[in-house]
């Protein structure tokens, strides 16, 4: 059996190697003091009922190709927007994942 193995190094920064490690390790995530969430307003709503229309106008035209079931187009509504206030800078955050790697 002859197999070919090969191999590749990619850089990454801290920030990437821990973003990642906290998918699996809460520990590693950078923390929070809150979060502020903005619901859609009523003008965002007129845009996607706006968006939906068109596109259902589209979707009957003959000159529009919409790409199928793996491709297709849709109108997603609106959704809240958040916007996080950290606890502590990135390079707090990086140094004390740096901590939890020694440990």
């Amino acid at each position: 059996m002859n197999l070919n193995k090969n191999g590749c190094a990619i850089w990454m920064s801290h920030e990437q190697v821990f973003m990642y490690r906290a998918m699996s390790d809460p520990r590693y995530s950078r923390r929070v003091e809150r979060v502020i969430v903005t619901q859609p307003t009523e003008a965002d709503y007129a845009e996607y009922q706006k968006a939906r229309d068109a596109h259902e106008y589209l979707l009957n035209s003959p000159y529009f190709d919409d790409g199928g079931p793996d491709e297709g187009s849709s109108v997603s509504p609106p959704e809240p927007t958040r916007e996080y206030i950290y606890a502590e800078t990135i390079d707090e955050w990086i140094a004390r994942c740096k901590e939890l790697e020694e440990a």
